[in-house]
């Protein structure tokens, strides 16, 4: 009989291909959501917690398999981990999660799975050795996910059953999972499984109620680069994007306290917010803006901040007085296209010619661009243009 008092939740992070857009920042930061939603897992009473990023492994400790990625099996080995969840916000890294998530069944581990690709295609993740598709936002998902796992592994337990682990796919270890919010699973069917999914979890529209990302839950990762957020969603609905829900924002202050404690704790210098859009409540941002300039004059500290916003904010002098005030050094913005056409077709609301003043005035207050591109477009039909190859690429440049 297992007597154990304490279970393991590991949440991998999984390796990207080896050309990426982040090919030059993965081995010195991380991804925010999955710190958070294990965050919210070290919460349980009976849970120990850990996050293996795959991209950043450079710790001496770390077992490496023959390819250069952690070692799995031997992780497993040394500590057994009862729940895996994966990241799965990356089409691109989506083939090395299944990979992994085949390997941990194997091992006879529960596994689940969130993020943006799972939750367009969690029929694809189900059929991939994931048993639970997390859908939305995970701190709470996880925290009842883990606790009705848990009384399912106590309750066969004491009843000296196996847990189910096969034939249901291990939801059979699960107890009333359809009352838990945001999640899919296949359930068994007269002929083969059917997909189930329980009704969506609302968006949390509390962000300061939420605890600060533990850094210290990312086992083996050195970080140079912290990830912090403020802002979630986006009110602009681009038709390619897959962020759609409305803005929500934690205050300026609850933000810049987590800045500090960083700064303070971990000699944190360089910061990256993964707002989609910064200055989404342009006040709000001036107000963190400000708070974190007043800290660095205070203190003598020089910090480093990158963050994501739009091309249209060149339009507001006082974010952008604010913004370098603060040592925000770099912004990336969603350019998009500099082919009018598909501008138009992306109902973006304005062309090329405005893009370059803008990028100008930018460029005017001292900021690093880092320019977001779509080559190669798929125009809806009633815009749709023959450019050939040889055509974009002298467009673009």
């Amino acid at each position: 009989m297992d007597e154990r008092k304490r279970f393991l939740f590991r949440l991998v992070i999984p390796a990207y291909p080896k050309w990426t857009i982040y090919s030059n920042v993965t081995g010195i930061t991380t991804a925010l959501g999955p710190l958070c939603v294990a965050t919210a897992a070290s919460k349980l009473e009976h849970w120990d917690v850990e996050v293996i990023d795959e991209n950043n492994c450079r710790n001496r400790h770390c077992p490496k398999d023959p390819d250069g990625h952690p070692d799995h099996r031997q992780l497993q080995e040394q500590r057994p981990a009862d729940v895996v969840g994966f990241y799965g916000s990356m089409s691109s890294s989506v083939p090395r999660l299944y990979e992994l998530a085949a390997l941990y069944h194997q091992t006879g581990a529960f596994t689940l799975a969130g993020g943006k690709h799972i939750e367009f295609l969690p029929e694809e993740a189900l059929a991939h050795h994931i048993d639970v598709a997390v859908l939305g936002e995970g701190e709470q998902t996880i925290q009842e996910l883990l606790a009705a796992w848990e009384a399912g592994h106590r309750a066969a337990r004491d009843s000296r059953t196996r847990q189910l682990g096969t034939g249901q796919r291990g939801v059979g270890s699960l107890r009333d999972i359809a009352n838990i919010r945001g999640l899919a699973w296949l359930s068994a069917g007269p002929e083969h499984p059917a997909l189930a999914m329980s009704p969506p979890r609302p968006p949390n529209h509390d962000l300061d109620s939420l605890p600060w990302p533990d850094f210290n839950l990312l086992r083996y990762g050195k970080l140079r680069i912290y990830p912090i957020n403020r802002t979630r969603g986006c009110n602009m609905h681009c038709e390619f994007c897959t962020v759609k829900d409305k803005t929500r924002t934690a205050s300026p202050r609850w933000l810049a306290n987590q800045v500090i404690h960083l700064v303070e704790t971990r000699r944190a210098r360089e910061f990256f917010d993964t707002s989609d859009h910064f200055a989404a409540d342009r006040a709000e941002a001036i107000e963190f803006c400000r708070l974190m300039a007043d800290y660095q004059r205070r203190t003598g500290i020089s910090l480093d901040f990158t963050v994501q916003t739009r091309i249209t904010d060149a339009r507001y002098p006082e974010l952008l007085a604010a913004m370098r005030d603060a040592n925000v050094h770099m912004v990336a913005i969603g350019f998009e296209s500099p082919i009018d056409e598909e501008l138009v077709s992306m109902n973006k609301g304005y062309l090329s010619k405005d893009m370059v003043a803008w990028s100008r005035t930018f460029q005017r207050y001292g900021f690093y661009i880092h320019a977001l591109l779509i080559f190669g477009y798929p125009l809806v039909p009633e815009h749709r243009v023959q450019l050939s190859v040889k055509e974009r690429m002298k467009r673009f440049r």
